[in-house]
């Protein structure tokens, strides 16, 4: 990583924008950035951080506040960076969030951050991001280093490292974090104590399962839990066992099953003999009943027997009239159809005298009607060729009415037609004429603007340059006045400069004019003393004069320049003159847009009136030959229609029309059919009816009735007939059925009834005494069973008891252990155990460099001693004095000691940082303070380190305001503070 150039605006106390080339100041590999406290030496050092981080270290960052308050309003807060990341050159743009006013009206905007990264090639700065996420994940890739790395290894603050020299190790840790990578350590002791509680509560959990297997035994056998078996002892030792007491309790309840199993037995016995003595007594009632029910059945059937005859001596009538049924049924048919008929024939006969007219209804007259019907149908056709022929007609004559006015009007309107286009053409033509003038009225319009434009500008500007002249002498004079008075304070300077240079020597200090040790004369000055700070004051003073004199005549150059073209554009035409004329141009130019406006609109309408002509003749001419054809079709459907109109009045005779005269016809027509048809049928029903009659009556005869009505009374309803023969049928067979059940040998001779409720107690009481002993079998058995269950489970969880006490036992072990507690007896947490493995990495790099700035009299050793109080130890650092052999707290160190140790330590941990991130190349460093505390053969010493850190192309900036450094360190970069914010010395 090499820093090459730094550029920032309104950030921190510079006002302005300032630019720092890296790789001109650091040309030697060693620069000094000098300048008093305060004046913003670090703050070039935040720039850097906050370009590649986008956060500033430290203190400072917590505040965020970055913008300058001596900058202006329109200067936007901005750092730019060039840097080398991993062989890769970037140009890295920040801004941050900051208020600017706005653009338009009064108030304030906020401007949001902004991250630009860009990459050299060979065709130039080509973008790689422009999103801050991105930009920033491009830079941490390259980088390698966290912003606390970074600004730990490149920056080495002595400050924070003095401090970090004389800390407790648990401070010592915290900073170590920052820098190293410990995550996945803290994680496993997180993960290692998660674990301790997983398998504490998973063994607990196993208790609290022992324990209600226990109680549950307890319960299922009605006994109690030993005390040695309580559940805050269940599992507590490997020795707490339970089978043997389970065992117990199993002998005791198989006992019991024994027992119950005899018991249940003997009831089983006891129940099934009474159940056969129960259902010998049940059949032996039942024959009784059956006997009782047979008897009473049999003197119902005798009773009914009475109420049968006359409904036996009806079923053998109805079966003799039954095989008439059809003939007599047939015969009543006939009869009522010979009736109908002749009711109908006098209907039809009704009918027709209304319509006969005196002629007799036969077949040759209904023929004869048809046939006129079919000959005024074959007309039909002629009548709707009538109506449309006058509907035709009609319509025609509307049309011809018609198109004879249209004709006029077309007529009496193309008469106009030449004066309406003549008036349109010259409307053409006026707009085209003013579209033709109006490109040079605008340009005349435009070039009248100008000048008065230019003209009232300067004489505004006129003004304004007598007053900048007038600036432009007076800064002339003040500037005068300030060099005169800087050659005046160096001159005296100059004349004092021994008597200076004589205030700074001392007996035994080299004289930096002539090395001499001894000084027998002193010089002394006379008059006043001007000091160095007096003459950079007044040149500072000139400088600042000559540059607002060349900014004022720069100022007045311009104004000239530009005063000289205003007037060549006005031209030398009065102002009043140039108004005027610019007001009838615009009013000549007004007029001829307006006129020129119109052509496009004027040449449509001229389009359109000629096609609408066109239209309107051709319109014409189609209505002509439109009015004479439909004349000559009127004539031809008027000729035909009277030729139709005549044949249809010859047919329709007396009658109001042809369809009228065909209804009249066709009703004649159907009813002398009728009545030919209505008499054949009245013939036809009559001789059936007396046929059907003459068959009955012999019918009845054979069958031995002696007349016809006879006969039909002793026919039966089919439903009652059969209702009625059903209920003979069963009575015969209910009577047959129990004459069966009283002749069956069991119902003879039967005992006497037996006690039924009697027996029926006996056995409800033995089948109680079998379920209660059942159940209670029932109840062992299922002990038994819960106990063979439980005892099982309780060896799965004794053995899952121990496995768990042992792992929560180890996990406890291992957790404390990488915790500081139990077995470590140095009480180091594995963070701090990684963390004083790095630390003693870094003593033992950074002993190398305090040896040679020490004069090989002290080197750090790394302590696992633990701190006061019996702290956490591990991360003790101490130094050995080779002088006497001792091993010394750092905090025993003078303050030049502690300096030296603080850079060894800074350097040795910087190093060791960068190979934990992979090696990455550190080309650009940046010791910041502590060179105050330093005697000149330290010093020495500590410069000799400095220089060897730039071999190999790296550059080490040097931030103090030592005085002395200003002697050893020959390319300086100086910040000057001031009232108006920070610069820097040119």
């Amino acid at each position: 990583m090499r820093v090459h150039t730094l550029a920032l605006s309104a950030f921190g106390p510079f006002a302005d924008r300032v630019e720092v080339d890296l790789d001109d100041v650091g040309r030697d590999g060693l620069f000094l950035l000098w300048g008093p406290t305060g004046a913003g030496k670090t703050t070039l050092l935040d720039a850097v951080v906050y370009a590649l981080y986008g956060t500033v270290p430290g203190a400072r960052g917590e505040e965020k506040r970055l913008r300058s308050d001596h900058a202006a309003e329109q200067v936007r807060t901005e750092v730019e960076c060039e840097v080398t990341l991993g062989g890769e050159r970037l140009l890295v743009t920040r801004r941050p969030e900051q208020q600017r006013p706005k653009r338009r009206g009064t108030g304030w905007t906020t401007e949001q951050a902004k991250l630009t990264v860009q990459r050299w090639t060979a065709a130039g700065w080509e973008p790689v991001s422009t999103r801050i996420d991105e930009g920033s994940e491009h830079l941490r890739s390259r980088l390698g280093l966290s912003a606390e790395q970074f600004c730990q290894v490149v920056l080495l603050p002595q400050g924070d490292f003095a401090r970090f020299l004389r800390a407790e190790p648990e401070d010592r840790g915290r900073l170590l974090r920052t820098l190293f990578d410990v995550g996945r350590f803290a994680r496993v002791e997180e993960w290692l104590a998660d674990q301790r509680s997983v398998a504490r509560g998973q063994w607990d959990e196993a208790r609290l399962r022992a324990s209600t297997l226990l109680a549950r035994v307890a319960q299922v056998a009605d006994v109690d839990v030993p005390e040695e078996l309580a559940p805050e002892l269940v599992g507590a030792t490997p020795h707490a066992s339970a089978g043997a007491w389970v065992q117990r309790v199993r002998a005791e309840v198989a006992g019991r099953l024994a027992d119950q199993v005899i018991e249940a037995e003997r009831a089983a016995a006891e129940v099934e003999r009474v159940d056969a003595v129960l259902a010998d007594a049940r059949a032996e009632l039942d024959r009784h009943t059956r006997r009782d029910r047979a008897r009473a059945e049999l003197g119902r059937l005798q009773a009914e027997e009475a109420e049968l005859v006359p409904l036996r001596g009806a079923l053998d009538a109805g079966g003799r009239a039954e095989p008439v049924r059809d003939v007599l049924e047939a015969a009543g048919r006939a009869a009522l159809d010979a009736e109908g008929a002749a009711g109908h024939l006098e209907s039809v006969r009704r009918r027709w005298t209304e319509v006969a007219a005196g002629r007799p209804a036969d077949t040759v007259l209904a023929r004869a009607l048809r046939d006129e019907v079919a000959a005024l149908r074959a007309l039909l056709p002629d009548v709707d060729r009538a109506a449309e022929l006058a509907r035709v007609v009609g319509e025609a004559t509307r049309r011809v009415e018609a198109l004879q006015t249209r004709c006029a009007q077309d007529e009496a309107a193309a008469q106009e037609w030449p004066t309406r286009l003549a008036e349109q053409e010259a409307g053409v033509g006026e707009a085209a004429e003013a579209a033709s003038s109006l490109p040079g009225l605008t340009a005349a319009l435009e070039g009248r603007r100008t000048a008065l434009a230019a003209a009232r500008a300067a004489d505004s500007l006129a003004g304004r340059r007598e007053q900048q002249r007038d600036d432009v002498d007076a800064a002339r004079e003040a500037w005068l006045d300030a060099r005169e008075k800087w050659g005046d304070l160096r001159t005296r300077r100059l004349d004092g400069m021994a008597a200076e240079l004589a205030t700074g020597l001392a007996d035994g200090q080299d004289c930096p004019v002539c090395g001499a040790l001894e000084h027998p004369r002193l010089a002394q000055h006379d008059g006043p003393l001007v000091t160095q700070a007096d003459e950079d004051a007044a040149r500072t003073a000139a400088e600042e004069r000559e540059a607002r004199l060349s900014v004022l005549r720069t100022a007045l150059e311009e104004t000239d320049r530009e005063l000289a073209v205003l007037r060549a554009q006005a031209g030398p035409e009065p102002l009043a003159d140039k108004e005027a004329a610019l007001a009838e141009a615009a009013h000549q130019e007004a007029q001829a847009r307006t006129a020129a406006g119109t052509l496009d609109g004027a040449r449509q309408a001229l389009t359109a009136l000629v096609a609408q002509r066109d239209a309107a003749l051709a319109a014409a001419a189609t209505a002509r030959e439109e009015l004479a054809r439909l004349t000559a079709e009127r004539a031809a459907a008027q000729e035909t229609l009277a030729t139709v109109q005549q044949r249809l009045r010859a047919a329709q005779g007396e009658d109001p029309g042809i369809a009228p005269r065909i209804s009249r016809l066709t009703t004649e027509a159907e009813r002398c059919e009728a009545l030919v048809e209505a008499e054949g049928a009245e013939l036809r029903a009559r001789t059936a009816a007396d046929a059907a009659r003459r068959l009955a009556e012999e019918r009845v005869a054979d069958a031995g009735f002696p007349d016809l009505l006879a006969a039909a009374d002793a026919l039966l309803d089919r439903a009652t007939a059969a209702s009625t023969g059903r209920r003979v049928a069963e009575h015969d067979q209910r009577w047959s059925v129990v004459t069966a059940t009283l002749a069956e040998p069991e119902l003879a001779d039967l005992a006497p009834r037996p006690d039924l409720d009697a027996l029926t107690a006996s056995c409800r009481g033995a089948t109680r005494t079998r379920e209660a002993a059942v159940g209670a079998l029932a109840e062992v058995r299922r002990c038994a069973d819960d106990l063979e269950s439980l005892t099982a489970d309780l060896t799965e969880i004794e053995v899952e008891l121990d496995e768990r006490r042992a792992h929560a036992e180890q996990v406890t072990a291992l957790a404390d252990l990488v915790n500081g507690r139990g077995a470590n007896t140095l009480r180091m947490r594995l963070q701090s155990f990684v963390l004083a493995a790095r630390l003693e990495q870094v003593a033992a790099v950074a002993s190398r460099r305090l040896r040679d700035m020490s004069g090989g009299r002290y080197t750090f050793l790394h302590s696992d001693a633990q701190g006061r109080h019996g702290a956490r130890g591990g991360l003790g650092l101490d130094v050995l004095d080779e002088y006497t052999g001792v091993r010394r707290p750092t905090k025993t160190l003078s303050g030049g000691e502690s300096f030296m140790a603080s850079l060894a330590l800074a350097l040795g941990l910087a190093d060791v940082v960068t190979a934990e991130s992979g090696g990455v190349r550190i080309d650009t460093l940046f010791v910041d303070e502590g060179f105050g505390t330093l005697d000149p053969q330290s010093l020495d010493a500590v410069m000799t380190v400095l220089d060897e850190l730039r071999r190999g192309g790296r550059t080490v900036g040097v931030i103090s305001h030592v005085e002395e450094l200003r002697t050893r360190i020959s390319s300086r970069l100086e910040v000057i503070a001031s009232r108006e914010g920070s610069r820097l010395a040119s």
